[in-house]
């Protein structure tokens, strides 16, 4: 997400509301106005973002910013001010996807977790529905729901498909999940029942073996609920992405893992192998999760290449093409998050930076050493 700073006044409590640059606008109470400073005629404005809070004294919640910052907000965002004067952009109109954080509670503990698990907030929730009622949402701009685990929240879980469904109805949808509550066959009907029409269930699944698994997510018997999950989503024929984490722990079982997959799983749509972020408790347990890519590559190809020929559809994510071996180029994809998407000095002469995923921005200092441009 993007996030700039500015310096609040007025803000009592956080603001969301769609960016606008029409001070005529008519449904104020949902908008957010830039506009170069504040006036009596702006009166009924959720926010107010401004280069200057103006010679006169006003009452309306506003924040001053540079000209850059107000630049890079796009009419149609959705953005939340906080009273630190911090704005986070939490929809971008132009994005070609945007995720709702439904909640950071998780009932696993996965060692390279990126959004390590917390206690509930009810807001994220709140802000979630809110967001969906705000929003206009472009053709074939997909809804990512996310968390934590966000099968966890049960009824409002379920509130939120079927607020898709009234607001949203043509949206693609995507979720990720660990997928253990579809174990339960009677979530999984539910779930079926109401979720939207066009939707994806992307399961987290890192061995082929049980006590791998577990050891990886750090709950016992996670392997054999995911799994199950996995069975139940079939028998409704449901769309199904696995999505495998490649870390110390799992990286040379890579091709077992496939194997395993194309064996027990013949009927998901998508497989990827993606490469890992280096934050939240990934960055805590760094020398437990943490492996250069380089060192996998000729796993990852032999991977790739057993689901291939089994005509399965599979990527890799989140791996530079020059840690990747040339032939498994074909199967490289870049992420649909710009913020995926970076390069260090080193890339601007390569050839293929065009076609490459780039680094993780959020990895910092933690990249490989043979990241060299083509």
């Amino acid at each position: 997400m993007k996030q700039f700073n500015g310096t609040a006044e007025n803000i009592e409590a956080p603001i969301l509301g769609l960016v606008t640059r029409n001070h005529l606008a008519l449904s104020r109470s949902n908008s957010v106005l830039i506009n170069e400073e504040a006036s009596l005629l702006l009166k009924g404005f959720a926010g107010l973002i401004t280069k200057d809070f103006g010679k006169k004294k006003s009452s309306l919640p506003q924040i001053k910013v540079s000209g850059e910052v107000s630049d890079k907000l796009e009419e149609g965002d959705c953005v939340l001010i906080d009273k630190d004067g911090t704005i986070t952009v939490v929809w971008e109109k132009k994005s070609s996807t945007n995720s709702l954080l439904l909640t950071e509670m998780c009932d696993c503990r996965c060692l390279m977790c990126p959004q390590p698990p917390k206690a509930h907030d009810k807001t994220l929730m709140e802000r979630s529905k809110r967001i969906l009622n705000l929003v206009k949402i472009e053709k074939n701009q997909p809804i990512c729901l996310t968390g934590g685990e966000p099968t966890l929240l049960k009824e409002d879980f379920f509130d939120i498909l079927e607020l898709i469904n009234k607001k949203h109805p043509k949206s693609t949808v995507i979720m990720l999940t660990n997928g253990k509550s579809f174990a339960n066959f009677e979530f999984t009907k539910r779930f079926v029942s109401v979720r939207p029409k066009d939707f994806l269930t992307c399961v987290s699944m890192h061995s082929d073996v049980d006590e791998v698994h577990d050891r990886i997510v750090g709950i016992k018997d996670s392997f054999y609920k995911t799994a199950m999950g996995l069975q139940n989503l079939a028998r409704f024929r449901e769309k199904i992405e696995i999505r495998v984490v490649v870390n110390r722990i799992n990286a040379h079982r890579l091709e077992s893992i496939a194997t395993f997959i194309q064996r027990n799983f013949p009927f998901i749509n998508h497989c990827t192998f993606m490469g890992m972020e280096i934050i939240g408790l990934a960055r805590d347990n760094y020398e437990t999760v943490w492996i250069d890519p380089h060192e996998y590559r000729d796993e990852i190809s032999k991977a790739v290449r057993v689901l291939s020929r089994a005509d399965m559809n599979v990527s890799i994510y989140n791996v530079p093409l020059c840690l990747t071996e040339k032939k498994s180029w074909s199967f490289a994809r870049q992420s649909i998050s710009g913020w995926k998407n970076d390069y260090l000095p080193i890339c601007e002469g390569c050839s293929v930076k065009s076609k490459c995923c780039g680094i993780f921005t959020t990895s910092g200092l933690h990249q490989s050493p043979h990241i060299f441009p083509q």
